[in-house]
């Protein structure tokens, strides 16, 4: 009887047990699905879920807020994803938020992340559908690891050859070898630097240079910074031009004068072409030249004829008063 009793008990712990466990898997698995909280629905529009299944898990923030509830497709471009999330989140989570596809881990099962974007929104509502953005999938990945993988190949594969080369070079170690050209570089580099140095030290001394003009109060800094000089030197050369082009007419029409002379027109033309005007020219001259002095000659001897000695001497004492009363 007392061993009947203690089998009882037994199987009485072990139902107890089995509830207890089987209550709190129960729980477990309503809260995990928000079957046991207070929740409300978003859906997010995504062209590819990429093995999402409903009762995978929804992250905002990196941290669990909810499940998959549902998976649709709407058309052949967009299938609706339907969200389960606590109730406590409604707040926090704005319409201009974006959802993405994503892992849990490198190998692990599909999720969703909701992420906040920045700028002023109002949180959700029931039913509200938020904009998705499209997710890396881990096919494309691999595609591009194994493409990127065939490029290092080829890139390690002519690296190779260049380096064999470079091995089976005779003339390049021979090349590296020689002492003599060895040498040569050295001072070739000893060279570079002292031109360097050279350059550098002709800069400063330009800059020098520059910083004295600049300055400095000499006619050429004028010339190059006085506003005013420069322009008046460019009035002074405007002046030099248009006497210039002034001197040029004159000469052209001075080698017009010339030219009407050498063809006889005018009175100077005529005198200089006509060789029987210029004769008689130098006839008169030549009279009047004799007349003149015999005019002389007979006013001396008009002087000394008695009829008009009186008058002469009197125009010669009036001729000395007036000289000495310009000296007194």
């Amino acid at each position: 009887m007392k061993n009947k009793t203690v089998d009882n008990a037994k199987v009485g712990l072990f139902v107890v047990a089995g509830i207890i466990f089987l209550v709190f898997t129960l729980y477990m698995i309503g809260k995990n699905r928000n079957l046991l909280g207070t929740t409300f629905i978003i859906k997010a529009i995504v062209s590819n879920v990429n093995g999402l299944v409903p009762g995978n898990n929804v992250r905002f923030k990196g941290i669990d807020v909810g499940t998959v509830k549902s998976v649709s497709v709407e058309n052949d471009t967009a299938i609706v994803v339907t969200m389960l999330i606590d109730e406590k989140l409604k707040s926090f989570i704005k319409k201009n938020a974006i959802a993405s596809i994503g892992t849990d881990g490198l190998m692990g099962n599909k999720l969703i992340n909701i992420n906040s974007q920045p700028g002023h929104a109002e949180p959700v509502h029931e039913g509200d559908i938020i904009f998705s953005r499209k997710a890396v999938e881990t096919d494309e990945m691999l595609r591009t690891l194994n493409t990127t993988n065939d490029n290092i190949a080829r890139i390690s594969t002519n690296l190779y050859e260049i380096t064999e080369k470079l091995n089976r070079s005779e003339s390049l170690w021979t090349l590296l070898s020689d002492t003599v050209i060895t040498q040569d570089l050295r001072l070739a580099v000893h060279d570079f630097r002292i031109a360097g140095k050279s350059t550098a030290s002709f800069t400063r001394n330009a800059n020098g240079i520059v910083e004295k003009f600049q300055s400095g109060d000499g006619l050429i800094n004028r010339l190059f910074m006085d506003t005013t000089l420069a322009g008046q030197l460019n009035s002074s050369l405007q002046q030099i031009q248009d006497a210039s082009v002034k001197t040029s007419e004159m000469m052209k029409d001075l080698r017009h004068v010339v030219e009407d002379m050498k063809e006889g027109e005018g009175t100077a033309g005529l005198i200089l072409s006509d060789t029987l005007l210029r004769e008689k020219l130098f006839k008169s001259a030549s009279n009047i030249e004799q007349g003149t002095e015999r005019f002389n000659e007979n006013m001396e001897a008009l002087k000394h004829n008695f009829l008009f000695r009186s008058y002469f001497k009197k125009k010669e004492k009036q001729q000395r008063d007036s000289t000495q009363a310009n000296k007194n």
